[in-house]
């Protein structure tokens, strides 16, 4: 096996297990316990983490090793607008456009978020609903959209699901509900209903930060 496809293996394996919350936000990583629990030397490892760095998951620090990073709320306050402000410039420009939305992705995708709540899989609901965005983004073909959308999808969804690891009590639900009336909305051709929901979930999370201290 290529030190390539284990460099490959370790950057898979060591990002699933961050992007689960099983590493949570402070945590320290020892590239010896990694390299011993992935049977492979450090060299692939250090290689991997390198490329989580750039990913802004984690940080290394000289003598103490790497951390897990965390993704402050008023860091996931500013990607979450700026997804936020893309879908409701999406939302618009499509019609003026006339293009079309793909439902049965849409579908397919909320379907998939809704099993993952019940399922209490956190990243999987968390991943579908990003995706469901994703979806309405691609309507327009914008590639420089795309490009910040999986610029922020590692920090994105570590964010969210490490915090409802942190919060148990916070059950998710709002995201597909809100996806949901999404959906339907476009479906009947009601853009401004579509912009609203989009409009009121940022409302009601904006609200929550403040409510429980996380922003002022």
């Amino acid at each position: 096996m290529s030190s390539d496809s284990l460099e490959a293996i370790a950057y898979r394996e060591i990002r699933e297990r961050i992007m689960h919350a099983e590493y949570m936000p402070g945590s320290m990583l020892s590239e010896n316990e990694l390299a011993g629990l992935l049977g492979m030397s450090r060299t692939p490892i250090r290689a991997a983490i390198s490329l989580l760095e750039r990913e802004g998951l984690v940080g290394s620090f000289r003598g103490r090793g790497v951390m897990v990073k965390e993704v402050s709320a008023h860091e996931f306050s500013e990607m979450y607008e700026v997804l936020v402000s893309m879908q409701l410039f999406v939302l618009d420009t499509a019609v003026k456009r006339q293009l079309a939305f793909d439902l049965e992705a849409m579908s397919r995708i909320l379907e998939q978020q809704q099993v993952s709540m019940e399922q209490k899989d956190y990243y999987g609901y968390y991943n579908s609903s990003l995706l469901f965005t994703e979806t309405i983004l691609r309507t327009i073909h914008n590639e420089s959209m795309l490009q910040i959308m999986e610029l922020y999808r590692g920090r994105y969804v570590f964010s969210t699901v490490s915090y409802r690891k942190k919060y148990p009590q916070y059950q998710p639900s709002r995201s597909v509900q809100t996806n949901r009336r999404i959906f339907e909305a476009i479906k009947l051709g009601d853009i401004a209903a579509a912009k609203a929901a989009v409009s009121d979930q940022y409302s009601d999370t904006h609200e929550h930060f403040i409510l429980h201290g996380l922003m002022k």
